[in-house]
């Protein structure tokens, strides 16, 4: 009897994921054919319908394919097969000849554009952890200097940014970031200029946050930032691959990205920016001073440079080779990872972007109509507007109302720790990858303030990119509806 009520359930739970799944896709392409398709005037035909429903372009390079959806491109991506090939000929090449060297130069020539920079500006790093280390090893703070950074850094870049602290006496201040309804760009900024005084001398942040997904108003933090002499660091783990980025017109003054999560390249791979002219402002939406800056490199005894000249920063030296030699680098990945920029110029990053938020996009707009606007961090909003330009959704289910910005009990937060990581596991062994966070949201009863560690959420963090399309998402949904709490 148990058994046979248990499968009559799972039949119905899979029938009602299926319908509203239906119902949600004849909604969504109604906007998505006038939406997301003008968001870039390249590539418009890869919006239709069609391209979305029935697999999207770019699947056929990657080598992901069922019965598991991998959706934790957050945590790491996929390598191209193309790529993984030229990989794997090139450890053998240097296995056969260890003399075989390659020319990190040209790798920074073919890269850099990509990203708004210049090749003397971007460094190849190991990843994020080790581009923030370096950042932060290399600004000049004193004590009683202060930073004023977020409430969801990773660890990557809260760890270098403590060093650097407890080195040297610099103070750490932190506003909260919103969620849900109590996020806007200007709240965000309004939060950063109210904890400014005589002595910031930083700003760092995350964009897009690993816990969230939202995507801050870089260029607004960062040329505000500029225009009060205040030095912008951003860890953008999740931008470098996932965003159409432009470092100059962003007017970010250093930048450590990830090159093995949304750019797909191996692991132990990074990107590095570190702005290094001041001018002209046609190309550099910040023109103010280059901040003092020390790198860490190992050939710093024999050929200190101009750059380290007091930690007088000279324009014309070329920081990033500086910052490069740093012994026996790992060619063959550093090699991939340059392919990989290759490919997603070659296929244009903008409309890599667009195909990513939308797809996003649909995965909200399915969330929105069946457990409502505010159990998303990030609302659905048919506009796209900027802070929802990204491909990281967070989502939560198991909050009273299914409600993000809930105010949780500490016994509340504990069951939600259990039936988070219960629903991974469960979507796991149904075929689909995604992962949880610990996040310390708005509150309801005072959107000023965060939840606190006793009481944070634990909402699922889900990824779409290039070897996604349609099909997936509802897949997902009709997991998430047999899975997590719904209406």
């Amino acid at each position: 009897m148990t058994q046979a009520m248990s499968e009559t359930n799972a039949r119905d739970a899979v029938l009602e994921a299926r319908e509203r799944v239906s119902e949600g896709r004849r909604e969504f392409f109604k906007v998505l054919g006038v939406g997301a398709a003008a968001a870039s005037g390249a590539g418009s035909a890869l919006y239709s319908s069609a391209a979305l429903a029935y697999g999207g372009p770019f699947a056929s390079a990657f080598t992901l394919h069922p019965p598991v959806t991998y959706m934790n491109i957050g945590t790491t991506g996929s390598t191209p097969r193309e790529v993984l090939k030229n990989h794997d000929r090139n450890y053998r090449a240097v296995a056969l000849d260890p003399t075989l060297t390659f020319n990190t130069q040209t790798m920074r020539n073919t890269i850099a554009p990509g990203f708004g920079a210049h090749p003397f500006e971007l460094v190849l790093s190991y990843n994020t952890t080790d581009g923030m280390s370096l950042i932060f090893n290399g600004i000049v703070a004193n004590g009683g200097d202060e930073i004023i950074s977020t409430n969801m850094e990773h660890g990557g870049g809260n760890s270098p940014m403590n060093i650097k602290a407890d080195r040297t006496g610099m103070v750490v201040r932190r506003i909260n970031l919103p969620t849900n309804d109590a996020y806007s760009d200007a709240e965000v900024l309004a939060r950063f200029q109210a904890l400014q005084t005589a002595n910031t001398k930083f700003i760092m942040f995350s964009s897009p946050p690993y816990l969230t997904g939202i995507r801050l108003p870089e260029k607004l933090l960062c040329e505000w930032a500029a225009s009060q002499g205040i030095v912008s660091i951003i860890d953008g783990a999740h931008g470098t691959g996932m965003l159409n980025l432009d470092f100059h017109d962003m007017g970010v003054d250093f930048y450590a990205g990830s090159g093995h999560k949304w750019q797909c390249g191996p692991g132990g791979t990074g990107i590095l920016y570190i702005r290094n002219q001041s001018g002209p402002a046609a190309e550099y939406a910040n023109t103010s001073p280059l901040p003092a800056f020390w790198p860490t490199f190992g050939g710093y005894s024999t050929n200190p440079g101009a750059t380290l000249n007091g930690g007088i920063r000279d324009p014309n030296d070329n920081v990033a080779a500086t910052m490069m030699s740093r012994g026996h680098p790992n060619y063959p990945a550093l090699q991939a990872l340059t392919e990989c920029c290759q490919m997603w110029d070659a296929w244009g990053r903008q409309v890599i972007e667009d195909y990513i938020v939308a797809l996003a996009q649909y995965l909200r707009s399915r969330i929105y109509t069946i457990w409502g606007q505010q159990t998303l961090c990030t609302p659905y909003d048919p506009a796209i507007p900027h802070h929802a330009r990204v491909a990281l959704t967070s989502f939560n289910p198991f909050s009273p109302n299914y409600d993000y910005n809930a105010d949780l009990s500490a016994a509340e937060a504990s069951a939600q720790v259990t039936a988070s990581g219960n629903a991974v596991a469960a979507l796991r062994e149904a075929g689909v990858v995604v992962r949880n966070v610990a996040t310390p949201h708005s509150l309801r009863s005072n959107p000023a303030q965060n939840a606190t560690g006793a009481t944070f959420s634990r909402p699922l963090r889900i990824s779409t990119h290039l070897f996604h399309n349609v099909r997936d998402v509802d897949n997902l949904v009709s997991k998430l509806l047999q899975t997590v709490p719904h209406p």
